[in-house]
């Protein structure tokens, strides 16, 4: 094996002959021990090669630009301490980078944008993380109908620069948040009704396997794979670059903050809307609600003034209007709200369910949510949130379309919900996660009791024992398994990849 890795780090590294010669000697040396002089020595092998092989891209700990990377991970409590962060600059190289930790036998995390919640997702203790950030290129084909996308980008940059050019894509609706993750999570867009998923508007991944090869996954070649990337997660390869499908710029856009006194004719507003999404497949709307406020951001795929869909909303009174109402593009939008989305940085926690559109399930998150902030008052810094993201039955069929995806939707209304705690001491997790659970229990007890309990558990939501893969159904995680097993079958993403929502652990937690 040693001299295939050579091969493959040499050519994707532009490493001399010198350099070869060390690449060589050491990979020789390793590969000489006993079992258990490679498990005494495997960090110190480690923390050699990867500097040597990638220079300045691949810092050590305690070296210079080491606390930069190491703290890139949007959740404090993820700030965890690699051995070695290496930044390839290729596809190629980020196979030369998976072929060393295959070789080493070491641990690995893929990081993209890092905006997950959950530790060792996207760091590790002792490993290697592969960071994503220098595939930060776009380009626009010459007929503006696609665009190819470098996973190291933010949205919030992804539609600064297809601005430019008069496109947008259905991508995410949080600045910070990475191309790659929200995308191998199936992702919510602005435009779901309309184009379902975000993956779903996904026409080609360039993925690297597990044997360091590089292919490309798509409707024509490798068909199953690029249906298990649709929200299959990491299991897979890594995706170094997407091209999707380009949709129209122009939207029109208004984000209202309300009392919390307004909650009852909200509610009532919000399940005539979900009635109303039902032939209308250009609305979307988001409702935020915290200890204090109600923040709604109403979304309408096409520049027409105050549109009809949301009529229910209009007349009741509210605080203020963040972002006044108006036609204007979607980097306009995801720009406007980047303050209410981004802080100092905290520790997060998430968890999620979903049901049919239910008043019922609406006054049970409500409640819950009062109660668990009550019981949360002294912790420093907490934040609770209640997000409810309904969804048409227009939406869940779209995500059925173009050879469909593996994420088990029902083609029926329904709200995908997230109740999230943003708070500053670890020692306090255990309180929060026990509150941020509770409200989720209370949403499930009462959808269950209601009979309008799903069971999909959207995994960019999904609390870490909350196993989201599980919920794609039995049929969908057996063809998930036989992918994998087709393009992995030695399982290197499911046993040296650190973490993340893998095959090997569904049905365990």
């Amino acid at each position: 094996m040693a001299a295939a890795v050579v091969e493959i780090v040499a050519n994707a590294c532009h490493l001399d002959q010198e350099k070869v010669s060390h690449v060589e000697t050491l990979l020789s040396r390793f590969d000489s021990l006993s079992t258990a002089e490679q498990d005494r020595e495997r960090a110190s092998y480690v923390v050699a090669a990867f500097p040597l092989f990638f220079g300045a891209a691949a810092v050590v700990h305690g070296s210079n630009g080491y606390e930069p990377q190491r703290i890139v991970p949007w959740s404090t409590n993820c700030w965890l301490q690699p051995r070695v962060i290496v930044c390839p600059g290729s596809a190629q190289q980020v196979a030369a980078a998976l072929a060393l930790c295959r070789f080493f036998h070491v641990k690995f995390s893929i990081r993209g944008g890092g905006h997950l919640q959950i530790p060792g997702f996207t760091s590790n203790l002792d490993g290697v993380v592969i960071s994503l950030g220098a595939f930060d290129r776009i380009k626009v084909a010459e007929d503006k109908s696609t665009a190819e996308i470098g996973v190291g980008l933010r949205w919030l940059e992804v539609y600064r620069r297809l601005e430019e050019h008069g496109v947008a894509v259905a991508g995410g609706r949080v600045p910070s948040v990475g191309v790659s993750g929200l995308l191998l999570g199936g992702g919510i867009s602005f435009q779901n009704s309309q184009y379902g998923v975000g993956a779903m508007g996904v026409c080609n991944y360039e993925v690297v396997l597990a044997n360091s090869q590089v292919i490309n996954a798509n409707a024509y070649e490798n068909p199953d794979l690029f249906w298990a990337l649709k929200g299959g997660g990491p299991n897979f390869g890594i995706v170094t670059k997407v091209e999707m499908n380009t949709i129209p710029n122009q939207i029109w856009t208004e984000v209202r903050i309300y009392p919390l006194t307004a909650a009852g004719q909200l509610r009532a507003a919000l399940m005539q809307y979900q009635d109303a999404i039902e032939t209308d497949n250009k609305a979307s709307l988001i409702w935020n609600a915290t200890n204090d406020i109600i923040l709604i951001v109403y979304f309408y795929c096409a520049p027409v003034e105050n549109p009809p869909v949301f009529r229910a909303f209009y007349d009741i009174p509210y605080l203020t209007s963040f972002v006044p109402p108006g036609i204007r593009t979607v980097y306009d939008l995801v720009q406007a709200v980047a303050s209410v989305n981004e802080a100092e940085p905290t520790i997060h926690e998430f968890r999620t369910m979903s049901s049919r559109p239910s008043l019922e399930v609406y006054e049970a998150i409500e409640q819950a949510h009062a109660e668990q902030a009550e019981a949360l008052k002294d912790v420093e810094g907490i934040a609770l949130t209640t997000v409810i993201q309904p969804m048409s039955s227009l939406a869940m069929g779209e995500t059925l379309k173009n050879g469909g995806s593996p994420l088990g939707l029902e083609p029926v209304g329904q709200q995908w919900f997230l109740a999230r705690a943003d708070w500053k001491n670890i020692q306090d997790e255990e309180r929060v996660r026990d509150a941020v659970r509770k409200i989720v229990d209370a949403a499930e007890f009462a959808a269950k009791r209601t009979g309008v309990y799903l069971p999909y558990k959207y995994s960019n939501y999904a609390a870490w024992d909350q196993d989201p893969l599980a919920s794609y159904g039995t049929e969908n995680v057996r063809r998930l398994k036989e992918v994998a097993r087709k393009y992995d079958p030695e399982g290197v993403f499911q046993t040296l990849q650190n973490g993340g929502w893998l095959l090997s652990k569904v049905g365990l937690k």
